[in-house]
Order: structure tokens, then sequence, then C-alpha cells
């Protein structure tokens, strides 16, 4: 019975980590995972830029530029 329980406990953490397969292939063959973390990635640096940008333009604005 306790076998039972860990398999599907293992079974529900499975789903709930990658929904219907582990992966999900495009047509390079990445998978679901690995697209998340280059979306991530992504809006990580997109993120960062805009705050460089902002940031340039206040000192500008504070030098009086």
């Amino acid at each position: 019975m306790g076998i039972l329980v860990i398999a599907i406990m293992g079974w529900l953490g499975y789903r709930a980590m990658y929904g219907r397969s582990a992966a999900i292939p495009d047509g390079q063959g990445v998978s679901a995972p690995k697209q998340r973390l280059d979306n991530v990635q992504k809006a990580a640096n997109r993120i960062e830029d805009q705050q460089q940008k902002n940031a340039d333009e206040a000192l500008k604005k504070s030098q009086g530029e």
C-alpha cells in the first residue's frame, strides 16, 4: 500500500512539473523546460536593458542635459 502511495505521489509531482509530458519537442527538438529557461533569460535581459536605459535617462536629467 505504501509503495502505491509513493508511486501516485511521484506521478502527481511529475504531472505538476511537466504537464502532460516531460519533453515537448518543437521543430528543433528543444524541450519545454529549456524553452521556459530561455524565455526567462530573455525576459531578464529585456528588464535589465530597460532599467539601464531608465537609469541613463535619470542621470542625464539630473545633470541638466
